[in-house]
């Protein structure tokens, strides 16, 4: 019984030291946060499934393509017919210089009927001042 009382501490020590250095390892990779990209789309009556597709999918394949890309989320409000949209990024130039691009211009979905979709849009370029990207401890 004593043993199994030892061994048993010895994986929680254990696991709580891998968990500990697995978020030391995130905080020294992750690159702070100087821009923040954030947009308010309302679809066109009919259109919210449309909105949803063009609105999430730039990030989606930046993702893959960008260490730059920090965080992001695409949420819906089904109630308002709208899509918001936040990305952060470790610089403004990161997604713009991106978009710049022949790549980026066709991920962003310059071939979309974007004016069939969307009714009202709002766009905003933040700085970040307070935050946490990362899971509480």
């Amino acid at each position: 019984m004593e043993l199994n009382k030892i061994v048993l501490l010895s994986i929680l020590i254990l696991t709580f030291t891998c968990k500990q250095k697995n978020n030391q390892k995130m905080k020294k990779t992750m690159k702070s946060p100087t821009y923040t990209f954030m947009s308010v789309s309302t679809a066109k009556p009919g259109k919210l499934d449309d909105l949803v597709r063009i609105a999430k999918a730039p990030t989606l394949k930046m993702d893959k393509k960008s260490d730059g890309l920090l965080a992001y989320q695409v949420s819906v409000d089904e109630g308002r017919n709208s899509v918001v949209v936040w990305a952060t990024y470790d610089k403004k130039e990161t997604l713009y210089n991106f978009l710049e691009t022949k790549e980026g211009k066709e991920d962003h979905g310059e071939n979309e009927d974007m004016e069939s979709i969307i009714e009202t849009f709002v766009m905003y370029d933040l700085e970040p001042v307070s935050g946490r990207l990362l899971p509480k401890e």
